[in-house]
């Protein structure tokens, strides 16, 4: 019985002593390495980009001459302004010729001041062209109111270029009587609808 119970000291002193060397040996290591830990942030889509909606028609209308302001008329959109020249006394444009009626051109010369003054705001100008329905003379050169409208038409443009909007910039066409505004059954009404439009694009 003393033997067993010496074996019995022995081993417990043994085991305890291993166990005193192996949780020294413990501490001695290293800490373990931490794994880096990647947080991906959730994906937020960029908003579109605002639409910039400015007026350019109350500039044009404040720029026209005050004795012409009421030949200028137009409407206006977030990308097109309109704008409409028409008279009828003094006609903007005699029968069947597309000479612009002395004494409007500094109208047209106001259009052309705004245009430059917002040119970073301005896109591609579009003169349109209109005739009454009346046709004309076989003797006249243009032969047809087609004609005749982008005639019309291409007198507006070329005085732009003239003062100073970019040629690149300003294009020009007719549609004939195709879109009347007035009756042509009266004077007025005609003169009404010898008219040009100028279509204004604006940068978005």
């Amino acid at each position: 019985a003393i033997a067993a119970m010496t074996i019995h000291v022995g081993l417990s002193m043994a085991l305890s002593s291993r166990a005193v060397e192996l949780s020294a040996l413990v501490r001695a290591l290293p800490p373990p390495a931490r794994g880096d830990i990647t947080r991906t942030s959730p994906k937020v889509d960029a908003p579109p980009p605002e639409k910039v909606d400015f007026a350019l028609l109350p500039e044009f209308q404040a720029g026209a001459p005050a004795d012409l302001k009421s030949a200028l008329s137009g409407t206006e959109s977030v990308s097109l302004a309109k704008l409409t020249i028409q008279a009828s006394n003094p006609e903007l444009f005699q029968s069947s010729r597309p000479q612009l009626t002395e004494g409007f051109e500094p109208l047209i010369g106001s259009l052309a001041k705004v245009i430059l003054a917002n040119q970073e705001l301005i896109g591609n100008i579009t003169v349109v062209g209109h005739t009454d329905s009346v046709p004309l003379q076989k003797t006249n050169p243009l032969s047809t109111n087609q004609r005749l409208s982008e005639a019309r038409a291409q007198t507006i443009a070329d005085m732009l270029v003239q003062n100073g909007v970019p040629r690149d910039r300003v294009h020009s066409e007719g549609r004939a009587a195709t879109d009347p505004v007035a009756t042509d059954s009266t004077r007025e009404g005609r003169a009404l609808n010898r008219r040009v439009e100028v279509l204004v694009e604006k940068r978005l």
